[in-house]
Order: structure tokens, then C-alpha cells, then sequence
């Protein structure tokens, strides 16, 4: 009984289905044999690094415990570190929608252009106030937070073409809206620019995870001790 009755329950779902869409498909089809994938534009900026050599150790332990934190990893507690680069990636998207009739008086809105700003905004690199400039921590330090500044370009100039490709073939997931006369359009426009925007700001949240993560290799215990190390065999020469 629980075959028949899951059968019966599936064949009513498709004939309802197909009563329900049968209405629009042909004037679906209609709007796909004249729009074309939007077009895309996207720029990126890397923003002006600034140096920054006022902190002291409590900031900067606090600001880079909450960036383990962020890639759910825990600080050591005794860990002071001796640098800090800081970058915050800012995300605009300026969506236009167009529209056409199609027969019997119904309407095809689609994205006719997309343009998008992916960048670092105040990128700032920050080094313990207490070290000597003239010292081989200071330097390494320095060193090491540029390496980062490093990755950071690296893995935006590697992302981008990634992501407009991305948002060229978002169309073919989210495509078109077609709306009856007395639906409105601007309401139809809304809903496109919005699965755009969640879309593209979910892959680009994926991204930033990513480039986290891969910051903390370099702040890995084992690379710090070869740092501290090297200074210290230099000193003792």
C-alpha cells in the first residue's frame, strides 16, 4: 500500500506540475531565443598599503587571536607577535535589469549588465612598537607581514578571472523572469539582482576563507621558531 500510495502521490505532483508550468513555457521559450548573457565588467583594487608602528603587544596579540579565531584555530597563549597585516575585502555590485514583451501581452526581464568591485580597502601592516629598528627581529618581522601583503595580491589576481567566469555562467543557473502584464517589473528586477548578489557574495565569502587559511601556514609555530631562530644565531655572531 505504501508503493501505491507513494506512486499516486508522485503522478499527481507531475500532472500538477506540468498544469502549472505549461503556462509560461512557451513564452519562456520565447525569452530565451532573444536573451543573451548579461555583460560582465569586473574591476579589482589592491588598495594603498599603510605601515603602522604604534602598537603595542596586548593589540596586536588581541587582533591576532581573533583571526585564529576566524579560521576557528586557537592562539598559543604565551605567543606575542611581532607583526600584524590587516586587510578587509570590500564587495559592489551595480546589477541592470531589461525587459521585452512577449506574446499575449507578457514580459521577459532579464540581467543585461553586471559590474562589480572586488577590493582591499586600507591595507594596513602593523609592527610591535617595542622592537629595535635596527634588530634582526625588526626586519624579519617586517619581512615576514610583507609576505603577507604578498598573498594577499597573489590570491586576488588569481581569483578574479576565476570570478568573472563565474558570474558570466550564473546565468545559465539563475537565467530570466517572465512576468505577466500586471506583475511588476521592478519586483521581477529585485529578485534577479538579489540571487546575484547572494551568489557571488557566497563565492567570494568561500575565497576569503580560503586566502585565511592559507595566511596561517605562514603563522605556523614551526615557521616562527626558524624566524626566531635565525635571529638568534645572527645576535650570537
Amino acid at each position: 500500500m505504501k508503493k501505491i500510495f507513494f506512486a499516486l502521490i508522485l503522478n499527481l505532483f507531475f500532472i500538477y506540475s506540468a498544469k502549472a508550468t505549461d503556462g509560461l513555457e512557451r513564452y519562456r521559450e520565447e525569452c530565451a531565443s532573444f536573451v543573451k548573457r548579461p555583460q560582465v565588467d569586473l574591476v579589482a583594487s589592491y588598495g594603498k598599503l599603510r605601515y603602522k608602528f604604534d602598537k603595542d603587544a596586548e593589540y596586536l596579540r588581541r587582533e591576532t587571536r581573533e583571526k585564529f579565531a576566524e579560521q576557528n584555530q586557537e592562539m598559543d597563549d604565551d605567543f606575542v607577535p611581532a607583526g600584524l597585516t590587516k586587510v578587509r575585502d570590500t564587495f559592489d555590485l551595480d546589477f541592470t535589469a531589461g525587459s521585452f514583451g512577449v506574446s499575449h501581452g507578457y514580459i521577459c526581464v532579464y540581467p543585461e549588465t553586471i559590474k562589480a568591485r572586488l577590493e582591499y580597502t586600507h591595507p594596513t601592516i602593523y609592527i610591535l612598537n617595542s622592537l629595535d629598528k635596527d634588530s634582526c627581529f625588526y626586519k624579519v618581522a617586517v619581512r615576514h607581514e610583507n609576505t603577507h601583503m604578498q598573498i594577499y595580491i597573489d590570491a586576488l589576481d588569481y581569483f578574479l578571472p576565476k570570478l568573472k567566469k563565474y558570474m558570466e555562467d550564473l546565468f545559465d543557473e539563475i537565467g530570466f523572469i517572465v512576468i505577466a502584464k500586471d506583475e511588476s517589473e521592478e519586483d521581477a528586477a529585485k529578485k534577479l539582482n538579489e540571487a546575484y548578489i547572494n551568489a557571488i557574495q557566497n563565492k567570494i565569502e568561500e575565497w576569503h576563507k580560503e586566502v585565511e587559511a592559507e595566511q596561517l601556514k605562514l603563522d605556523s609555530p614551526e615557521n616562527y621558531a626558524l624566524e626566531n631562530m635565525l635571529c638568534q644565531n645572527i645576535e650570537k655572531n
